[in-house]
């Protein structure tokens, strides 16, 4: 297996083969709470501690240092957005960061909010000049112009917005009252828990291409009873031609310690990599028809990537 998992713990961002066996452990002692790769490149957000990028000669500090930084999501030729609380978007890596403040004009920006205060943005899609963001609590906003203006995509869907993954015009959101989905870019969105036991859904990521794959618990953290989250995957065929048809999801793994939070889960082609906050990697081959709990004795997994 040649992919790489990399993972962002509570003790530095760990970096394991695809069976499982550690390969190196980066940022020891520093709580890393995000993860992301692309064109050999790895970010990290280190918390209040700024966005970093490992390259040749080390990591690298790219900037927002003392802010809150939820997650990082990076996109062509070394540029990474990270999301922060209060809600906003930056992008980095390409010369000084730069706030894309073009969101503050979203329709209902200014209601935005969180069970705790201030809102967090803590999803980020990248495709070309196409952005899409998730709000906690805020719902969706699409870019189609790399962040320059915006739009709310909020029809029909619940706006507390855990994660965002897209297939071309199809989208499909997790929220802490179940799944959602939408055929067109989130205009208007369906509820898609279908066969979901638990509605406090979390992480999300598309298997071989289309089949969407999603943990979820019995409740947000305040509401866990005394055995724990009650954590499960979840994974569904959406309806070929996306025709807004919407699928009935299966659990495809149950019975580990840990939570899987919203950037818990990773997938690229039929390789399909879980977290959890007990220290738990859950590796399928099959595309999430199948998990085996290949370690469970790493530190608390916050954030999953593929390099």
């Amino acid at each position: 297996m040649s992919a790489t998992i990399l993972l962002a713990t509570g003790d530095g961002l760990v970096s394991l083969d695809g069976d499982g066996a550690t390969l190196a452990h980066d940022l020891a002692g520093r709580s890393v709470s995000s993860v992301a790769a692309a064109d050999g490149r790895v970010h990290v957000a280190l918390g209040q501690g700024g966005v970093h990028r490992r390259g040749p000669d080390g990591w690298e500090l790219l900037g927002l240092e003392g802010a809150e930084v939820w997650v990082v999501a990076a996109g062509p030729g070394g540029v990474v957005y990270a999301g922060l609380e209060p809600a906003a978007l930056w992008r980095l890596g390409d010369g000084p960061p730069v706030e894309l403040s073009g969101l503050d004009a979203v329709e209902g920006h200014d209601s935005w909010h969180s069970p705790w205060g201030p809102a967090d943005l803590p999803t980020i899609v990248v495709d070309g000049p196409r952005l899409v963001v998730g709000v906690e609590v805020g719902g969706v906003a699409m870019s189609h112009d790399g962040g320059a203006t915006w739009e709310a995509r909020n029809e029909g869907l619940y706006e507390d917005v855990h994660h965002v993954v897209a297939d071309g015009p199809r989208l499909w959101a997790t929220t802490g009252m179940g799944c959602y989905a939408s055929a067109d870019e989130g205009r208007s969105w369906t509820w898609a828990s279908e066969g979901l036991d638990r509605g406090y859904t979390q992480g999300l990521a598309l298997a071989g291409g289309s089949r969407v794959v999603v943990s979820a618990a019995s409740g947000p953290p305040p509401m866990w009873e005394e055995g724990g989250p009650e954590a499960a995957l979840f994974a569904a065929e959406p309806a070929p031609g996306g025709d807004g048809a919407t699928p009935r999801f299966e659990i495809v793994a149950e019975g580990f310690a840990g939570n899987v939070e919203r950037q818990g889960l990773a997938a690229s082609g039929d390789l399909v990599v879980a977290g959890t906050g007990a220290g738990e990697l859950l590796v399928s081959r099959d595309g999430a028809r199948t998990f085996e709990r290949v370690r469970s004795d790493l530190p608390p997994v916050t954030a999953v990537a593929l390099a």
